[in-house]
């Protein structure tokens, strides 16, 4: 870390406008994600912005379909889902699907959005989880879910745009004329990951998160089961949540939380307010 007392030295801004920026791969998978948390902190009156990373035309099982028109579909029932959630502001980056790279454009995308929102939390994939396998000899009907490279690249993105190139004042300096200051984020949520320790209790944004769901026609067709299903996924982690950290919920969604930077204001949590947010 440099010398920030340095003559010239440009400070790096710590007060957050957002209160989430939620960066997945492709559409459907923030309201996957996040969809719970995002709805909920909308209703508390905080502001949320939405990034999808690739354009999501490998996104069908129908090749004929024009590559195009299916990005523009498929953002379009991003759009109503954002809409559906209360999340403010969606960005769409469309880079291609099925074919990311954690390379200097994709880093660069991601900081200039940081940089013009200014989360207090970015939430995004968990880079390192690759195989989600059960044991066969105790789910014999159960089959092993391989995380979609772009997931991961998205996670290791995101991961790298955060540090150091959002904070850093000699990173992307071209950015500082279009007025993107260098700007610290507070915390990291990671969805779909392994090693756990906060749960959201999502109980009262249930229904609008399969709702949300729902506006991705293009890839669940007119499923009438989606609520089941996403209360019996939010009940599951309700249970883990109640075994791990004691926690009373209906519904909720699980997280990686990390912290990169605590305001001196900020009072020391409790190990239950750790855990979790109402």
């Amino acid at each position: 870390m440099a010398d920030r007392n340095a003559p010239g030295a440009l400070q790096v801004v710590k007060t957050p406008d957002f209160e989430a920026m939620v960066i997945g791969a492709h559409p459907d998978d923030n309201d996957f994600g996040a969809g719970g948390t995002s709805a909920l902190w909308a209703k508390q009156g905080k502001k949320v912005v939405w990034v999808i990373m690739t354009d999501g035309a490998e996104g069908s099982e129908v090749p004929s379909l024009i590559d195009t028109d299916l990005m523009l579909t498929r953002e379009q029932e991003q759009r109503m889902s954002c809409e559906v959630l209360g999340v403010q502001a969606v960005e769409f980056l469309r880079f291609p699907d099925g074919h990311l790279t954690n390379s200097e454009a994709a880093r660069k995308a991601i900081v200039r959005l940081i940089r013009k929102y200014r989360p207090r939390v970015v939430i995004t994939h968990d880079p390192s989880q690759h195989i989600f396998a059960p044991d066969p000899d105790e789910k014999p009907d159960d089959t092993v879910y391989l995380n979609h490279s772009d997931h991961r690249t998205t996670g290791n993105i995101v991961l790298d745009a955060i540090f150091p190139p959002v904070g850093n004042p000699r990173s992307y300096r071209e950015l500082l004329a279009e007025g993107l200051l260098p700007y610290q984020v507070h915390e990291i949520y990671l969805f779909h990951t392994g090693p756990v320790n906060t749960y959201i209790d999502i109980s009262d944004t249930i229904e609008l998160k399969a709702r949300g769901l729902q506006c991705h026609v293009t890839q669940f067709g007119s499923d009438t089961g989606m609520l089941d299903r996403i209360r019996e996924w939010g009940a599951e982690i309700a249970k883990e949540a109640k075994e791990k950290k004691g926690l009373e919920t209906q519904y909720a969604e699980a997280f990686r939380r990390m912290k990169l930077y605590v305001p001196k204001e900020e009072k020391p949590e409790t190990k239950k307010e750790e855990a979790a947010e109402e």
